[in-house]
């Protein structure tokens, strides 16, 4: 089955402050093209998108270093003016910005696995932001490479890659998931292989009763699809009270257990009783 085509747009910097964007096609991994053996997963576990490819034209460019902190913040006093709300469409035009940087080799030991970072445009959180907390969540102590068997990195477009992680409009990531024929009901984030694509509205918002904060949904919605691309399958809530395996369902609820994005805790992989 040929792979799916989604349309990229690298991210390039022409003078300080100027951002442009040049459309390319962005083949990415089917069935035989990622590392990982396992088929589609989502939280459910179908609506073939419209998605216009293009000829590729590709352009590299470093990512733009932060401006230098001045300790004055800005105008409006030490620590600036307030961040300006995350907006986006409930559907996007199905194209996706890239950052064409690399970033740190997370993890210790083990062998390298490289993945890109693309946020659908229309969305006005930035690549760079969307990288920041994925590298964030992926190098910590709790996730994947705490069990020194990989590094992980991401890296720019042009490079090769096991899979990319998407954040996606909640119409275009329910077009995206159908291709591998699951049903998200534009809801919940998926996995199909080489992709890990993330629903914008639980980005935003996580679920009702998580009892958590936002920060830790993310880190499940992170951890939770990328554990499907190493091959990880769902798993139950152990006992009432308990953390929460991070390969269960917790979009769907909790089932008595604790809201938990990590797949290590207290420095052993924390695991549940398989799903049948």
């Amino acid at each position: 089955m040929a792979a799916a085509v989604l349309i990229g747009a690298d991210l390039v910097h022409a003078g300080a402050g100027a951002v442009g964007r040049v459309p390319t096609a962005v083949r990415e991994p089917g069935p035989g093209g990622g590392a990982s053996s396992a088929g589609a997963d989502a939280e459910p576990d179908r609506l073939p998108p419209v998605l216009r490819p293009q000829p590729e034209q590709p352009v590299d460019t470093p990512e733009p270093a932060p401006p230098p902190d001045t300790g004055s913040g800005g105008p409006d006093g030490p620590d600036g003016p307030p961040a300006p709300p995350v907006t986006y469409p409930q559907t996007g035009p199905g194209t996706f910005a890239f950052l064409t940087g690399a970033g740190p080799v997370l993890g210790w030991a083990g062998e390298l696995r490289r993945f890109r970072v693309a946020v659908e445009d229309g969305i006005s959180l930035r690549p760079d932001e969307f990288a920041a907390v994925v590298d964030a969540t992926l190098g910590d102590d709790r996730s994947w490479v705490a069990g020194r068997q990989f590094r992980l990195q991401r890296v720019p477009r042009t490079a090769a890659a096991e899979f990319t992680i998407y954040l996606a409009t909640p119409g275009t990531s329910e077009q995206m998931c159908a291709l591998g024929g699951l049903v998200t009901e534009k809801y919940t984030s998926c996995r199909l292989p080489g992709q890990v694509i993330i629903n914008m509205d639980r980005w935003m918002r996580a679920v009702p009763d998580y009892g958590a904060p936002l920060a830790v949904y993310r880190a499940y919605a992170i951890n939770h699809e990328v554990g499907h691309q190493f091959g990880m399958g769902h798993e139950l809530c152990p006992a009432p009270g308990r953390p929460a395996p991070v390969m269960q369902q917790q979009t769907y609820g909790l089932q008595g257990c604790q809201a938990n994005g990590w797949p290590y805790v207290d420095g052993k992989r924390y695991t549940g009783p398989p799903m049948p």
